[in-house]
Parts: structure tokens; C-alpha cells; sequence
């Protein structure tokens, strides 16, 4: 009997350590399955791209005139007489946001709220400041029979179409969004005539 329980008690603790550590085998695949979910997850963290900026629109600038790049050039006063030809031309630059821009060649305005002497208008359609290309106002006018000789004032009035007003084309909403040139011509005047081109800017009396 006294040896019987030893062998009993043996066995006994024998098999529960063997089931502990059966358990604690089984767990190990269990944690290592956890350790690499936890450590894909931690990976997929680091690896997510963060939504893009949301998209702002261009914001619209009011249009640059190259008057160097003007023809004829503004540096000198224009030699003309009816029937011919002037090819008005000037290099206009802006961020238009879509909005075309539009121009109006005038003839002897003063800019003090009379009616203007409209030549002719133009337009062209809306660009960004990225565009490589220039872009090229082109408003040629012949000189028209009837225009007193003398010295004339040619201005150039550029800005974009929902700017203008419509009972005054002439004129911007926001002078801000509003680009001038303007050049000075002799029409109609025999060189021998230099009283006429007294008031002419750049011109004088011999």
C-alpha cells in the first residue's frame, strides 16, 4: 500500500504538468498570429497615402499689357491719313479663371464721362498665367474719311467680359481689373502743316 501511493501520486502530477504545458504549447501559435497582425497593422499605418489637398480654383488677375512688344511701337507718334491701315497689336498676359477677356479701341476719349469714339472691339478667350504661348491682341483699324487732321489720341481699354458695364463698355466695374495703352497719331496732316501738331505729345513745331 505505501508503495502504491507514490507510483499513484507520480503518475498524477506527472500528467498535470503534462496538460499545463500541453496549454501552453497550444497558445504559441495563437500569440504568434497576434504579433504579426499587430505588426501588419502597424506597417499598413506607415504605408497609408494621405488624401490630397482639395482643389482651389485659380484666382483671376487683371490683364498685363507688353507695351514694348506694341505695334505700331508707343514710343513714336503715328504717320496716317484715310484709307490706310494702322495694325494696332499688343502682347496682353492674365489668370482669367475662365473669363474671356474683351477690348475696346477708342478714338479721342477723355476719360472724363463723355461718349467715346468707338473704333472696334475685340476679344479673346480665357488663358492662365501657365499658358507658354503669348497671346496677342490684334485690333488693325483703317483710318475712316471725315477724321479732322490733327493730332489723335488712340486708347486701348482691356479687361474681363463681366467687368463691363453694359450701358458703358468703356467702362470697367473695378478700374483694378482694367489694363490702358494708347498711342498718338497725325491723320490727315501735310507735313508742311506743323501748327497742327502743335498739342500732339512728341511732336513739335520745326
Amino acid at each position: 500500500m505505501f508503495a502504491a501511493a507514490p507510483q499513484k501520486l507520480s503518475t498524477t502530477r506527472l500528467s498535470w504538468l503534462g496538460a499545463r504545458a500541453a496549454r501552453v504549447r497550444s497558445g504559441f501559435p495563437l500569440l504568434a498570429r497576434l504579433s504579426l497582425a499587430l505588426a501588419g497593422i502597424s506597417m499598413l499605418s506607415g504605408c497609408l497615402v494621405d488624401d490630397p489637398p482639395p482643389f482651389t480654383p485659380p484666382r483671376k488677375t487683371a490683364p498685363r499689357l507688353d507695351v514694348r512688344q506694341a505695334l505700331p511701337g508707343m514710343d513714336r507718334v503715328i504717320v496716317t491719313k484715310a484709307g490706310e491701315l494702322i495694325p494696332f497689336s499688343i502682347p496682353v498676359t492674365s489668370e482669367d479663371a475662365g473669363d474671356p477677356l474683351t477690348a475696346h479701341l477708342l478714338l479721342d476719349y477723355a476719360g472724363d464721362g463723355s461718349i467715346p469714339d468707338f473704333l472696334r472691339p475685340a476679344s479673346l478667350p480665357p488663358s492662365t498665367l501657365d499658358n507658354p504661348e503669348p497671346r496677342i491682341l490684334k485690333l488693325p483699324w483703317k483710318v475712316r474719311d471725315g477724321v479732322l487732321p490733327g493730332c489723335h489720341l488712340f486708347t486701348l481699354r482691356v479687361t474681363h467680359a463681366s467687368n463691363v458695364k453694359e450701358d458703358a463698355p468703356e467702362l470697367a466695374i473695378d478700374k483694378a481689373d482694367q489694363a490702358e495703352a494708347f498711342w498718338f497719331a497725325t491723320i490727315n496732316v501735310d507735313p508742311e502743316d506743323a501748327g497742327s501738331l502743335l498739342d500732339c505729345p512728341g511732336v513739335g513745331a520745326p
